[in-house]
């Protein structure tokens, strides 16, 4: 067997049987390389955690992240690393929150509670088209894709392309819905979000920023997800929702969901005010 090919597991739903898996491997001296599991939002609180408490879905999937990390860390194994290989934000069942805006503020909200518990984190799906589902009968059937039948980018496309961009060093900050980065070169990159569940009725947000050495004149380039950026199920609603989309009409589409370029704006003595409305996301680089 080649030395370069890893080996782990358990590669179970929901978060289980880790500890048991671990200890058996140690007793039996089996070669492991990472503890691998998965678990998604919309499981439930007795599948995640064996209990009965009230965790809010946009909070499952890092609790159940961390419950595994910490069973690792108290193991017989504690350096193995831990792989996430399958996880999404909620449904929310016949809302098909998956089709929408939303998904850019959940996504972020996950990567700022996740980050420091996992080595990797990898979204089902790439596609909406895969063969658990069976032949896809309509496009935003509320599928686990970044991308819907016939190469349609979806919302979560575009929010996953803002995320891209924050820098390799996240920089701490005490608030719940924003995450700092810096960039090799020395760019300050920001994320900022208003989740609001499907479910719920929502107010844009005001947020004001200060940055503190910041030279002047500090410009800011603004990029954002929101009902009037990359919102390609508003589009295609527009459109008149076509069961089976032609190849023209996808491609405008895309052409209409595209990100446009960042806006510029200027820090004034290191501030700048935003307005961000429910389950916009917003990516802001100072450089």
């Amino acid at each position: 067997m080649s030395s370069r090919l890893r080996v782990g597991g358990p590669a179970t739903a929901a978060a289980d049987w880790v500890d048991a898996f671990v200890a058996h491997c140690d007793q039996q001296n089996g070669p492991v390389d990472f503890v691998s599991s998965h678990g998604y939002a919309d499981d439930t609180v007795e599948n995640l955690f064996h209990t009965h408490e009230n965790i809010p879905m946009d909070q499952r999937v890092c609790r159940a992240i961390g419950k595994v990390h910490d069973q690792i860390a108290a193991s017989p194994l504690p350096g193995l690393p831990l792989m996430w290989t399958e996880w999404n934000v909620p449904s929310f069942g016949e809302l098909k929150a998956r089709d929408t805006i939303y998904v850019g503020a959940a996504l972020a909200d996950d990567v700022r509670q996740c980050d420091g518990l996992v080595d990797m984190l990898s979204y089902w799906t790439f596609d909406d088209v895969f063969e658990e589902t069976g032949p896809v009968k309509e496009p935003f059937y509320g599928g686990f894709g970044l991308i819907a039948a016939g190469g349609i980018k979806k919302p979560s496309y575009y929010g996953y392309a803002l995320l891209h961009k924050l820098g390799s060093e996240r920089i701490a900050n005490a608030a719940k819905n924003v995450i700092v980065t810096r960039r090799a070169d020395g760019s300050l990159v920001v994320a900022l979000w208003n989740l609001v569940d499907p479910d719920q009725h929502g107010l844009n947000r005001k947020m004001s920023l200060e940055f503190r050495g910041v030279k002047r004149p500090g410009e800011v380039m603004i990029s954002r997800v929101d009902e009037q950026h990359g919102n390609t199920l508003a589009s295609y609603e527009r459109m008149g929702k076509p069961r089976y989309p032609t190849q023209a009409q996808i491609r405008q589409l895309n052409s209409e969901s595209a990100l446009p370029p960042a806006e510029k704006r200027s820090l004034h003595d290191g501030r700048i005010a935003l307005e961000i409305p429910p389950n916009g996301l917003v990516l802001l680089e100072i450089r």
